[in-house]
């Protein structure tokens, strides 16, 4: 059996030694089988150095880490608390806090491992510095001015959210 002339080639030109046979090729089978409707739906991965939110109440706290920049800048975590949704025009900032790495690992290991109360300052910017401890067993994030004895917000903690998850997502960012 003569092979066709590839279709383009100059004339004249050889034809490559193909296989004659048709492979036998099977089709790819899925490895995931399909979800059916009674399956809860699988919470999406998050993808690292996004940031993570802890809302409710009216309030966000906004976790995010900044990767190190070998030879331009450090890593560090700054945390964002806003009054309203978070991308509503009418959201008002109460606050922000900037923490070195070090900082922000021993931040986030305290409140990994429970512990209470926990005082997390921005010891490279911010105007205010978030406590975390517990009330009659309901965990609490209170917001203040440094140095000031009243709480700008008190934010309670749903039983669902997993603070030491949480933690630990943003302890692998920075690297920890």
């Amino acid at each position: 059996m003569a092979l066709t002339p590839i279709r383009g080639a100059p004339p004249g030109a050889p034809n490559p030694d193909f296989p004659i046979e048709n492979p036998g090729a099977k089709p790819a089978r899925p490895t995931v089988p399909p979800a059916s409707a009674d399956q809860s739906p699988t919470p999406p991965v998050r993808q690292r150095h996004t940031p993570v939110e802890i809302s409710g109440g009216g309030v966000t706290f906004r976790f995010r880490v900044i990767p190190e920049q070998p030879a331009i800048a450090r890593a560090s975590m700054t945390i964002h608390i806003v009054n309203g949704a978070v991308d509503a025009s009418a959201a008002q900032m109460l606050g922000f806090l900037r923490m070195s790495a070090g900082t922000a690992r021993s931040f986030l290991t305290d409140l990994r491992n429970g512990r209470s109360p926990i005082l997390a300052m921005g010891d490279e910017d911010g105007d205010v510095q978030i406590e975390y401890g517990s009330t009659d067993s309901e965990p609490v994030l209170k917001v203040r001015k440094p140095g000031a004895r009243d709480v700008l917000h008190c934010r309670t903690i749903e039983k669902g959210l997993d603070l030491s998850a949480t933690a630990n997502e943003l302890l692998a960012d920075l690297g920890a």
